[in-house]
């Protein structure tokens, strides 16, 4: 397990590299603002500075113009916009990339990813409302990456976080509770609660969301169906690591990052109460699930 030094974190996003793995970089949108790139050892290799994101997405196989371009989209409270920014792995660098408008009808909320395809990437765009957005960012061969928006919809209540896996999308807002929704916004399942962040995948055989409320140290490990409760996280002190206080931004990757502990993906999550971020070993993270029932 690595530490990631910060200011503080408002979201995490990974940048696997396919074709070398240890040479992937983490994402972390600082409180006070701009983008810091980390290596698997924890080590900041970069910093953008810029305006504070609310919600991180990553698109690390993006292609403009047959080209690799991996790209990080941000929500902008401030312009109401998704900002777009490209990775320059060779540096690396992050440099801001020119992309068609993004913005909900209404005040921007966050940005989350939905998935990847041949020449495109989907996000939710959430509203500081109920409704949420699907946008298709893609390769258009205009003079800026093409962004068209291909669905809006009602949430059951304001949306402040969101995360996707396996064509399931799930939100959480301040008031309405933990809901997951289809690719079409159909709601599918509610349950009381609160998640601060989000994080999917699957753990322990089975597709899971991982909850962070940002105050309490335990993290909850639903099951991705039915949101039912199966489980708890604990981060406790390890061999020169820092345990979690108080888990606040997360995000989970089953992309390897390399070496003996990383092959299976990443868990990551900040610590509210020093700003750091810890990098956890995907297998590591799911034993230590401790089961409810």
């Amino acid at each position: 397990m690595e530490t990631v030094e910060t200011d503080g974190v408002s979201a995490i996003a990974f940048l696997p590299d396919p074709a070398t793995a240890w040479a992937g970089l983490i994402a972390v949108a600082s409180t006070e603002g701009g983008i810091d790139l980390f290596n698997p050892d924890g080590e900041s290799v970069y910093r953008m500075t810029g305006p504070r994101l609310w919600g991180l997405a990553a698109a690390p196989g993006f292609q403009l113009r047959g080209e690799a371009l991996p790209l990080i989209f941000g929500a902008d409270r401030n312009t109401n916009l998704v900002r777009a920014y490209a990775l320059l792995r060779s540096g690396p660098e992050i440099i801001e990339a020119p992309i068609e408008p993004i913005g909900p009808e209404g005040e921007i909320a966050a940005v989350c990813g939905l998935g990847e395809g041949i020449g495109f990437v989907d996000l939710m765009v959430l509203s500081r409302g109920t409704t949420a957005e699907i946008w298709r960012i893609s390769d258009n061969g205009g003079e800026r990456i093409g962004a068209e928006r291909r669905a809006r919809f009602e949430l059951p209540a304001p949306a402040r976080t969101c995360t996707a896996a396996n064509d399931e999308i799930y939100a959480s807002g301040p008031a309405g509770g933990v809901f997951r929704l289809d690719i079409d916004g159909n709601t599918l399942v509610q349950i009381d609660g609160f998640a601060s962040s989000l994080a999917a995948g699957e753990f322990l055989g089975r597709p899971v969301v991982i909850l962070s409320d940002g105050v309490s140290r335990t993290l909850e490990i639903r099951d991705g169906t039915s949101l039912e409760l199966i489980g708890n996280a604990i981060i406790r002190n390890g061999f020169s690591i820092p345990g979690i206080e108080q888990p606040g931004a997360i995000a989970a990757t089953a992309a390897s990052f390399g070496g003996a502990s990383y092959q299976s993906g990443l868990v990551a999550i900040a610590d509210e109460t020093d700003g750091r971020v810890r990098l956890i070993a995907r297998e590591t993270f799911a034993r230590g699930i401790t089961d409810v029932n």
